[in-house]
């Protein structure tokens, strides 16, 4: 394995560092009941303008939760606590979370898993739209812009850049760090060459500079890795609620499947419905119908979830463990898990299609 220079664990860690503090959560496992007979309330955290949450939505909007009797409930949380907020038990399902986190919660002791595909990786290298750079290769010694060595999003460029092209960008590219939501507009006024950027960031940069995707990381690591690349988020929750609440944890994933076959039906056109389209909060219907076309390409939204797929995410976090990126060591017990023979149950219709 080729040498990378180590990343910075404290971002990461820092979503856990309360959970010795604030102890254990509700007692009785989540899943309260509803007040008006639609069935037991399962709570999905997730962030405002994310559109991890928007299967959710759709979910409540078409009804399919009372479809499969419960009623979906979203708990809005803060990203510097949103592990938290599932680990401690005020909410049941997590759309914001992936198998690192789960990783290093069960490294403090805690127990939670993934298990459906929610986010493909919403990350790109934008360059001005007339740059002479036409490999990341071509960024060597150029400024570059980021928003933290610690982000998630730098970490998995760095890391694909590392193992793609043999690119150290921490000794390589002359990185220079600013706000998300700043970078597009230091592209724009010629004070990077490149940045590094999440979904729709990057795409603002791609309208506003203009500039156009010199990276993508979703599709280059599908290239080389069987048309898998690695989950932006999973849904995740804990080992205690879905062993309580096994009925209506298949029940909450078979209305999230149904969810997002909705949202790919409409080819992502969805999106410039409400509640949809406020709740994603895009600054023009320019930046909209761009982020509906980039979705549709990608895709956005991931709904398949095999052994197979398993077994590529955590041979991805073996190669963050190797590498020192956002944790130090892969999981001891599974952190991704098929939810059907997780439970112990057949799998019935839908174990059929993930087989």
């Amino acid at each position: 394995m080729r040498g990378i220079t180590r990343w910075p664990l404290c971002a990461a860690l820092a979503l856990l560092i309360a959970i010795v503090a604030v102890g254990c959560g509700d007692d009785d496992g989540g899943g309260g009941g509803s007040d008006d007979g639609s069935g037991e309330v399962v709570r999905f955290q997730g962030l405002p303008a994310d559109p991890a949450a928007i299967p959710l939505l759709v979910m409540q909007e078409e009804g399919l939760d009372e479809k499969h009797g419960f009623k979906a409930e979203f708990v809005e949380v803060d990203p510097d606590a949103a592990a938290n907020t599932l680990l401690i038990g005020e909410s049941d399902i997590a759309m914001e979370q992936d198998a690192v986190t789960m990783t290093l919660a069960q490294q403090e002791g805690e127990h939670g898993v993934v298990f459906w595909p929610v986010l493909n990786t919403m990350m790109s290298v934008v360059v001005p739209e007339d740059s002479d750079a036409q490999s990341p290769e071509d960024l060597v010694g150029r400024k570059v812009g980021h928003f933290g060595v610690d982000s998630g999003t730098t970490s998995v460029i760095a890391l694909m850049l590392q193992e793609l092209y043999g690119i150290d960008v921490f000794k390589d590219y002359d990185l220079r760090e600013a706000g998300p939501a700043a970078l597009p507009e230091l592209l724009k006024d010629g004070k990077v060459d490149a940045i590094f950027d999440y979904e729709p960031l990057a795409l603002r940069a791609v309208l506003e500079v203009p500039g156009r995707y010199l990276f993508e990381p979703a599709k280059a690591w599908a290239e080389e890795h069987e048309g898998w690349s690695p989950y932006l988020t999973n849904l995740a929750a804990r080992v205690d609620w879905l062993e309580e609440n096994p009925d209506l944890a298949l029940a909450a994933k078979d209305a999230w499947v149904e969810a997002v076959q909705i949202i790919e039906d409409s080819n992502y056109e969805i999106f410039a419905e409400e509640p949809y389209r406020s709740f994603l909060d895009l600054r023009s219907d320019e930046e909209l119908e761009a982020f509906i076309e980039y979705c549709a390409d990608l895709p956005c939204y991931l709904n398949e979830w095999t052994e197979k797929d398993i077994e590529q995410l955590n041979n991805w976090l073996e190669l963050m463990a190797e590498n020192d990126v956002l944790i130090d060591a892969p999981p001891k017990e599974p952190v991704a898990v098929i939810l059907e023979d997780f439970l112990g149950e057949s799998g019935g219709e839908q174990g059929d299609q993930e087989e």
